[in-house]
């Protein structure tokens, strides 16, 4: 944020890389057919320098008319993408920051120097934007290519050599509902129903996201239909804990309701505690603990499947294992969120709430005393309102503080400050910067 507008992003998964298979020379592996003709790979040697290691290890590096060339079992395969192709991301960020108005701004992203990530938009003079980002590759539509899979790397036909403009890509300004917000989900789903975009009136090969998140659908349910929302109801927004309600998982696990507790007497604790939840994060509830343990055992056991249902015999074996996890590391099957979840910073570990893909979420690594430690979700938090005359009024918060080296005192010291779901005062002025400083320095000083 600067002192006339804000912005932010979030990650996409538009389809904006390719893979090619590359058709080899029998009898030289250095060779690649391309338009009918064997083409010579280039090929280079390179030295990495690997941390804790004196020496450096050489290399062979490869590269192809499609791009980074590697070879592996399965065969020779290049990838194409706009990162390997554009080198001025970090101008395009400074000029986007140093932006005062939209125009400003919009002519920076025009630059195309960023090969990815939504942006989102808002300043002073009440504009809000968001952008579907991405340097998206025009594929011949004419081809019959699944896109997503790995695709034939032998002929120019499937050589793209341009990207998209600016303002082919899904993007809104100032819609009529006066919201805009992402959570990683579609484009398409940005705000109200009768403002949104069609995915229709773009390309099929461009991939663009279609899909709602859990986060995604409980912002909608929150958004009130016809009263402003208040700040107030913001901030309550961004550290809310209940899931929408329906689930949006990869995996659908709504037979665990199907199953009868009284037929299964080894595991009906766990199941009642979860047929009885209310889908709330708490760090109070049964219910959620279950929950984690299950969306954990899942997320390990089917490995990347397909979208699918979860069967009643695959909830009870997952069920099974949540009981004897909980058995193996609390010696009881009624533990709560706040037993098994902690944010760990140092020292500290503290009952923590939200579950993976809440409002407020927490995704976690299994610590050897069987806690599972948070190690994403919440982050930075930053609060911004803007005025006509005035600089912006910021409030932030750090999951756990300004410094990464233990034993500083900014180390851990917002800690609590996230636990209480509360805020500090930020500020762009920068006479009042210096007056309230604790110390005023340079660089090595």
């Amino acid at each position: 944020v600067n002192e006339h507008l804000g912005w932010a992003h979030t990650v996409n998964y538009c389809d904006r890389t390719d893979i090619f298979q590359l058709e080899m020379n029998p009898e030289n592996n250095d060779q690649y057919k391309f338009d009918g003709e064997w083409i010579d790979l280039e090929k280079k040697t390179i030295k990495l320098h690997i941390k804790g290691l004196p020496i450096g290890i050489n290399r062979i590096v490869y590269w192809s008319k499609y791009g980074a060339t590697m070879k592996n079992d399965q065969g020779v395969f290049s990838i194409r993408l706009g990162a390997n192709m554009r080198i001025g991301a970090l101008q395009q960020w400074y000029e986007m920051n140093k932006a005062k108005n939209f125009t400003e701004f919009y002519t920076a992203l025009r630059k195309q120097e960023l090969s990815m990530f939504n942006i989102m938009y808002a300043d002073k003079y009440d504009t809000i934007f968001y952008i579907n980002n991405a340097l998206m590759p025009v594929r011949d539509s004419s081809l019959q290519y699944k896109w997503k899979q790995t695709v034939t790397g032998n002929t120019s036909k499937t050589l793209w050599t341009q990207f998209r403009p600016i303002t082919a890509l899904p993007q809104y300004i100032n819609p009529k509902s006066g919201f805009l917000f992402n959570t990683n989900h579609s484009s398409f789903l940005a705000t109200a129903k009768e403002d949104n975009l069609q995915p229709t009136a773009f390309a099929k090969t461009d991939g663009w996201e279609t899909y709602h998140l859990n986060r995604s659908a409980r912002v909608l349910e929150l958004m009130p239909q016809k009263e402003l929302l208040s700040y107030e109801n913001l901030k309550k927004l961004k550290f809310d804990r209940q899931y929408p309600k329906d689930f949006y998982f990869t995996y659908n696990i709504d037979s665990i309701y199907k199953i009868d507790p009284n037929a299964y007497p080894a595991i009906k604790t766990v199941l009642v505690h979860f047929q009885q939840w209310n889908r709330q994060g708490y760090t109070d509830s049964k219910g959620a603990a279950v929950f984690l343990l299950i969306y954990e055992y899942l997320k390990k056991a089917l490995n990347g499947e397909a979208s699918r249902r979860i069967t009643i015999s695959e909830l009870v074996t997952a069920l099974s294992k949540a009981k004897d996890y909980m058995f193996q590391y609390f010696q009881r099957d009624d533990i709560t969120l706040g037993d098994l979840q902690k944010l760990v910073r140092g020292d500290k570990e503290l009952p923590l709430w939200g579950l993976p893909d809440q409002l407020s979420p927490q995704w976690t690594e299994k610590q050897k005393n069987g806690v599972l430690k948070s190690i994403g979700g919440d982050g930075y938090i930053m609060f911004v309102r803007f005025a006509k005359n005035e600089l912006p009024k910021i409030e932030t918060v750090n999951m756990y503080g300004a410094s990464a080296v233990e034993g500083n005192k900014h180390f851990d010291d917002q800690v609590n400050m996230y636990m209480n779901q509360q805020t500090k005062k930020m500020t762009l002025d920068k006479q009042e910067v210096l007056r309230t400083a604790l110390r005023v320095y340079h660089p090595e000083e």
